[in-house]
């Protein structure tokens, strides 16, 4: 039973897989392989903020996120294949927030509605900086 199971998993990604891959490695950063659909909006050494546009009908090919929050901007309908071959349907709305931990998979919006959002991936924590640092902390009162 247990080898029937893994047999399902890879042949459901054996067939689903290059719809979505198209020969990508696993763990590839969506703005490379996607970059129609996913452009890097800001960046510094703390956190990553991605816009993503996805038309309906569009594909983003199998890729990774660190841990991430995401705010929808657009109601969407999406289906989502995860690196093990299981697919989810999830429908969203706009203004909604969400936190993912680390995740590879594929996007499909199979919605008539265009997908918009923004995703906030966090970056390894930062290293311990020094008393002497000229950052301003916007909380503390003088």
């Amino acid at each position: 039973m247990k080898h029937q199971s893994r047999r399902l998993r890879f042949g459901a990604f054996a067939l689903l897989g290059p719809l979505f891959a198209c020969g990508q490695v696993l763990g590839q950063d969506p703005a490379k392989v996607a970059p129609k659909n996913v452009k890097v909006v800001f960046e510094n050494d703390r956190l990553r903020v991605l816009e993503v546009r996805m038309k309906p009908g569009e594909k983003l090919p199998l890729h990774s996120h660190p841990a991430h929050l995401t705010l929808t901007l657009s109601d969407f309908k999406g289906k989502f294949l995860g690196a093990d071959g299981e697919a989810r349907l999830a429908d969203g709305q706009a203004s909604a927030w969400s936190w993912t931990e680390p995740i590879t998979h594929a996007s499909e919006n199979v919605g008539n509605t265009e997908i918009r959002a923004f995703a906030i991936e966090l970056k390894d924590r930062p290293r311990k900086t020094s008393k002497s640092s000229n950052a301003v902390d916007p909380v503390k009162k003088k």
